[in-house]
C-alpha cells in the first residue's frame, strides 16, 4: 500500500477490492502506516478502489476510531461512493467522489 505525507496530511492510496478476504491484512497495513505518523491529518485516496464490502467499511470505521480523528476518503468512483452513502458514511467521515 502506498502512502505519502505532505504538509501534515497523510494520504493512503487504496486500490483494488477491500473485502472479507483481505480486510484484516489491509487494516494491519494501515495501522502500521498511521502509527508512524500519528500527528498528521488522515486522507484516503480511493481513485483506484474498485469495490468495498461491509468488511472493508468496518476497516474504515476502525481506522477512524483508532486514529481518534475524522478521516476523509476522496476520489471515490460513483459505484463505490454509492456503497459509502448507502451505509450512511457521509455522516461519519468526509466522503467525496471524483
Amino acid at each position: 500500500m502506498r502512502s505519502e505525507n505532505s504538509e501534515g496530511i497523510l494520504t493512503i492510496f487504496l486500490a483494488g477490492d477491500i473485502d472479507a478476504q483481505n480486510a484484516a491484512d489491509i487494516q494491519q497495513e494501515i495501522r502500521e502506516i498511521v502509527k508512524c505518523q500519528a500527528d498528521s491529518a488522515l486522507v484516503f485516496d480511493a481513485r483506484e478502489l474498485m469495490y468495498i464490502s461491509s468488511a472493508g467499511l468496518r476497516v474504515m470505521l476502525t481506522v477512524q476510531k483508532e486514529a481518534d480523528r475524522k478521516i476523509s476518503i476522496i476520489n471515490l468512483s460513483p459505484e463505490v461512493l454509492e456503497i459509502f452513502r448507502m451505509a450512511g458514511f457521509q455522516y461519519l467521515m468526509e466522503v467525496k467522489g471524483v
